[in-house]
């Protein structure tokens, strides 16, 4: 395929989407390249005629990209879960999963999350696991507890991590994770202590 055909069927990807052109759009949605597909996963949302078999299929798809596409489609749907993608090899769409969890509210997402916040080896990752597992607090049908001890332990991590730690351990009302709190005014991380102070209306 030539840059030309592949320009021309981006382009045709594209502009389904603002025409309705649903038959323009699944026949992008199996075109050889990736960045084809992505438009025409995006068209077919836009037309609300993305079915739940086509967007777990681009769950599925070789491409990272795609993937990562379709979970951004995913976090704002209710039909399709993101949890089968918090395991993927490829580190970009690990993380979008994760945060397509927590949009989704998906209580069953927890204890894979925790393994992502606990153990993955992208920091990225870790990152959006915590935020995810945050969001999910507030559900009454999660274990709290696993909860609170991951974001006790991320406290650990990297500073980008131990923000997002913060911002979900202001949520419980729990002596540990008051004390985690208050040591976090003293963090090395300007942003940590920042945060933490806001929270605490300290300053």
């Amino acid at each position: 395929m030539s840059n030309d055909d592949l320009r021309e069927g981006r382009i045709r990807a594209a502009i389904a989407g603002h025409i309705g052109d649903e038959s323009l759009a699944r026949t992008s949605l199996s075109s050889d390249d990736p960045p084809s597909r992505c438009l025409a996963l995006g068209a077919l949302q836009r037309m609300d005629s993305l079915s739940s078999s086509e967007l777990s299929a681009a769950l599925n798809d070789p491409s990272a990209s795609v993937r990562r596409r379709a979970l951004e489609i995913t976090a704002g749907r209710s039909d399709v879960n993101a949890r089968c993608c918090l395991t993927d090899a490829d580190p970009s769409v690990a993380e979008a999963a994760a945060f397509a969890v927590g949009e989704q509210m998906d209580v069953a997402g927890v204890r894979p999350l925790i393994e992502m916040a606990e153990r993955h080896d992208d920091a990225l990752c870790r990152e959006s696991a915590v935020a995810a597992l945050g969001a999910l607090v507030s559900s009454i049908d999660v274990d709290g507890e696993a909860i609170l001890g991951c974001l006790l332990g991320a406290m650990n991590d990297k500073a980008q991590i131990r923000r997002r730690a913060v911002l979900g351990l202001f949520q419980f009302d729990d002596p540990r994770a008051q004390k985690a709190m208050e040591e976090a005014l003293g963090d090395t991380d300007r942003q940590v202590r920042s945060i933490a102070a806001d929270l605490l209306s300290v300053g």
